[in-house]
């Protein structure tokens, strides 16, 4: 496979902030939800390779103040895994990314967005 990875496919398979908010879409080449008075934005974190990623980059926003805080969530560090043998996604590239399509894992990484979202977010 010689294109570029999705960024709209990946992003509409984990559906990582819409499993926070449900008003959560994509648009482009982010996720973006708005909870309580902020504005989530959540996109593929891009290694120093060309169309290499290693995770997503989540970025709370105040339409106020601006950006208030990013992280990065690695597939590595949150055990993110791939297909019904669940084999281990350290990266995400060209030539990989059909590996999504049997499956994936994100329990950890699902976690981190709620925390992330729960310390920035007003109730």
């Amino acid at each position: 496979m010689d294109r570029p990875v999705p960024h709209r496919f990946v992003l509409n398979l984990f559906r990582l902030l819409h499993r926070v908010e449900p008003t959560a879409a994509v648009a482009g080449t982010t996720e973006v939800a708005r909870i309580g008075g902020l504005v989530f934005t959540l996109s593929l974190a891009q290694t120093i390779r060309y169309d290499h990623y290693q995770g997503f980059y989540l970025t709370a926003i105040s339409p106020t103040a601006g950006e208030l805080a990013t992280t990065l969530l690695s597939f590595e560090e949150h055990k993110v895994t791939t297909g019904t043998n669940r084999r281990p996604l350290h990266h995400l590239d060209e030539y990989n990314v059909e590996r999504l399509i049997n499956g994936v894992f994100t329990e950890d990484l699902e976690k981190a967005v709620r925390a992330f979202t729960a310390t920035f977010a007003q109730p």
